[in-house]
């Protein structure tokens, strides 16, 4: 009786040390995920240097609220788009200069506003030549004057 008794016992408490270890390597990998980074870079061209900034990630963020969370942004609604027309005081200037983001090196298909952050790693935002505003002007026809 004393054997089944002790059978019992190491059974019991082999049991609770492989839920206890379960658990504690549960909590790792929360922990682990929560700690998941994204580094934003800001190159403000030749106006003023380069930052570099880590931001925790938060599920289901775009691109532009990480942003917003390191920089003063201002935006401007360009009829159903919300586009970046400055950051820090640096604005864009339209056939000239502008604002283009890059996700883990590459250029995106969405505007950044839309555009879910997910398993992004580096976000590279750079002020640089305006290449966009001709070609939509030249396709839609618009008067930039007006």
């Amino acid at each position: 009786m004393r054997k089944i008794i002790a059978i019992s016992a190491i059974a019991v408490l082999c049991v609770v040390l492989f839920t206890m270890h379960s658990q504690a390597a549960k909590q790792v990998s929360i922990s682990n995920a929560q700690e998941k980074n994204i580094l934003v870079e800001i190159d403000y061209g030749n106006i003023f240097p380069s930052r570099k900034i880590e931001v925790p990630f938060i599920k289901d963020r775009t691109i532009l609220e990480v942003l917003q969370t390191v920089a003063k942004v201002e935006t401007h609604p360009v009829g159903e788009y919300v586009i970046v027309t400055a950051i820090d005081g640096v604005e864009g200037k339209r056939g000239q200069m502008a604002w283009y983001y890059k996700v883990d090196g590459k250029s995106p298909d969405k505007i950044a506003y839309a555009n879910v952050v997910n398993d992004a790693r580096y976000i590279s935002w750079m002020y640089q030549e305006d290449v966009c505003s001709g070609k939509i002007d030249s396709e839609n026809k618009v008067n930039v004057n007006n």
